[in-house]
């Protein structure tokens, strides 16, 4: 970057004060700041955060499972530390972008909006237009674990950093490696004996593998999942393909060529459709796969017709998980690739708090939020009060049995949810290991399946790109023209309906479509992230 601005700091988060310092440019002239008032009310460390109660207004979307927040053990235990309470304006999550979009609309704003539908391009817009106020010094002051965090995952920073070189929200971000490998392969280990097979370490095995399980039942299913998506994540890497993470669906880095690419003109894409073209036509894979979901999944497995599924944990197979297992290592494909693509990057979100211009305490919003990302405050978030929703079992954070053996037979996220907001929501949090022992991702199956898969996960993952507002104004019109065209002839080539024949013609249609502005813009955004 060819502008530099320092960050004040305190001597406590002097190392990841560094690594804000170095990748926050002015891009454009920025006004001087003018000097803070002291304020009075704010206790700078320790708790509670404030000398006297204050209150927030907060927007957050919620889950159909949650039901109201205010009288949650979450919050009552959080405002008893913190001093902080929050008002707050909870939307149903299926009318989160609506509500969202007619407030930010109307001028009509909360002091904050946590978990409250923003998007990247929200954030870089109204951030610019000062509606939402940059975050970097309260970051450097008021912030000490989530300046930790970026000390220690400077890549979170890259990807939060608007294209002005300021700050404007925090982000969701996820440590826990059976989480972030959000797409493997579980395969049922006593077909695989009757079979007299061992688990493919291949492409071609695993071909072996689906033909041998539907020899020996027509009925069977021997490949399936919740979508197309997550099988072409999964199968990805043996072509080489996702070699930076799977964030970006359109575009990553091809290593041989040293430039970015656009995956889905490459002839190693052609490669992995006709595999996975080969699987439907043979009835390998699930010829549902197009209309399938978890609960159509679910009943599937349950009626003992599945021999593989992709998915990030176990979970859809039910009272039958103990059947599967995962591979024991990246498949490797038919050019020797090995690379297992199928993984989220750290910075899983980029607008999940914002804080607004209307907001009188933002230091101590700051500090209210940056809590909850360690410590005391992490548990509190996740797993609740000791004794009440959660007790150490071997040193390891479980839920009571009440939560996680419901007797009326509700689910682990039904339960949760009576105390807590943590399921299906995106929260300024940091998703770890340690509290998801009760979780999907939390079984033993699933954590050796994943790290029999880390080991080939690339070196480098990208998160999401950020753009300017002319940048992403233009790549959104070229996108639902690229992308809707590329998933319906995806679906296409797989079925079998168009032949592979027409692969160069369909290459031709997406360069006239303006494929190189669209590699243009993600080649500029790419090298603002690599500080270039």
């Amino acid at each position: 970057m060819n502008h530099m601005k320092s960050v004040k700091t305190g001597m406590a988060v002097l190392m990841a004060t560094s690594v804000l310092a170095a990748c926050t440019s002015k891009e454009q002239a920025q006004p001087a700041e003018a000097p803070k008032k002291e304020n009075k009310l704010l206790n700078e460390t320790g708790l509670p955060i404030v000398k006297e109660p204050i209150t927030l207004k907060m927007m957050a979307g919620q889950s159909p499972l949650q039901g109201e927040w205010k009288d949650k053990l979450l919050w009552k235990e959080a405002e008893k530390r913190t001093g902080v309470h929050v008002d707050w304006n909870l939307v149903p999550q299926s009318s989160l972008e609506e509500k969202k979009n007619l407030l930010l609309a109307a001028n009509d704003i909360p002091d904050a909006f946590y978990g409250g539908g923003i998007n990247a391009q929200d954030m870089i817009t109204y951030g610019q237009q000062g509606v939402f106020i940059p975050l970097n010094d309260l970051i450097d002051k008021y912030a000490p674990n989530f300046s930790k965090i970026l000390q220690k995952h400077p890549e979170v920073l890259k990807g939060i950093t608007a294209p002005d070189g300021k700050i404007y929200a925090l982000p969701k971000m996820s440590s826990n490696i059976t989480h972030r490998i959000s797409s493997k392969l579980f395969i049922q280990q006593k077909w695989l004996d009757e079979a007299g097979l061992k688990m493919p370490g291949t492409t071609e095995e695993l071909y072996e593998v689906l033909k041998a399980f539907k020899a020996k039942d027509a009925e069977r299913i021997p490949m399936s999942s919740t979508d197309i998506g997550s099988v072409i994540r999964t199968l990805s890497g043996a072509w080489g393909l996702y070699s930076r993470g799977n964030a970006n669906a359109f575009v990553d880095y091809d290593d041989k060529a040293g430039a970015m690419r656009f995956m889905q003109t490459d002839p190693k894409y052609k490669e992995l459709l006709m595999y996975l073209n080969k699987l439907y036509s043979e009835g390998l894979l699930d010829k549902e796969i197009f209309t399938n979901n978890a609960t159509i999944l679910t009943a599937k497995i349950a009626k003992g017709q599945v021999g593989g599924f992709t998915n990030i944990n176990l979970v859809p197979a039910g009272q039958l998980k103990s059947n599967y297992a995962g591979l024991g290592a990246a498949l490797k494909g038919p050019s020797g690739d090995q690379n297992w693509g199928g993984i989220s990057p750290v910075l899983q979100n980029q607008g999940a708090f914002v804080i607004t211009k209307n907001n009188k305490n933002p230091e101590a919003t700051m500090r209210w939020a940056d809590y909850f990302l360690d410590g005391e405050g992490a548990v509190l978030y996740w797993m609740g009060v000791e004794g009440k929703t959660f007790e150490m079992k071997d040193n390891k954070y479980r839920f009571v049995q009440d939560i996680s053996n419901n007797k009326d037979g509700l689910t682990l996220d039904q339960m949760i949810s009576r105390e807590l907001v943590s399921p299906f929501s995106v929260h300024p949090i940091v998703r770890e290991e340690r509290f998801a022992w009760d979780t999907g991702e939390g079984a033993p199956e699933v954590i050796q399946a994943a790290k029999n898969l880390e080991p080939f996960t690339p070196k480098e993952i990208w998160p999401l790109f950020l753009f300017t507002k002319e940048e992403n104004d233009r790549l959104r019109a070229l996108s639902n023209d690229i992308q809707t065209y590329v998933n319906e002839m995806q679906t296409q080539f797989i079925m079998g309906k168009v032949p592979f024949s027409k692969w160069d013609e369909y290459v031709a249609t997406i360069k006239k479509m303006g494929l190189d502005d669209y590699m243009k813009i993600h080649q500029v955004a790419y090298d603002r992230y690599k500080g270039k």
